[in-house]
């Protein structure tokens, strides 16, 4: 007898094999939920650690971006 396999709406790899499809998916469930519909499919695991990530990430811009400054100034100062 033959395995059954179930596609789900979202397949687990979508994250791996293509993150643009992944989170324009998301975010169009988040949305959804946001509007108070019942929303199954959100890959909250995911969806938590790239807005983890998108804050650490724009913490080490600032932090970069204070570094060049201040060698700047103890350049132009020092």
């Amino acid at each position: 007898m033959p395995e059954l396999t179930y596609w789900s709406a979202v397949p687990d790899s979508l994250y791996e094999r293509d993150i643009l499809s992944w989170s324009e998916h998301q975010a169009d469930r988040l949305r959804r939920l946001a509007r108070g519909e019942r929303v199954d499919d959100v890959d909250w695991t995911h969806v938590v650690e790239e807005i983890e990530d998108v804050g650490l990430s724009e913490l080490h811009a600032v932090e970069s971006a204070l570094d060049r400054l201040l060698v700047h100034l103890l350049q132009v100062h020092g």
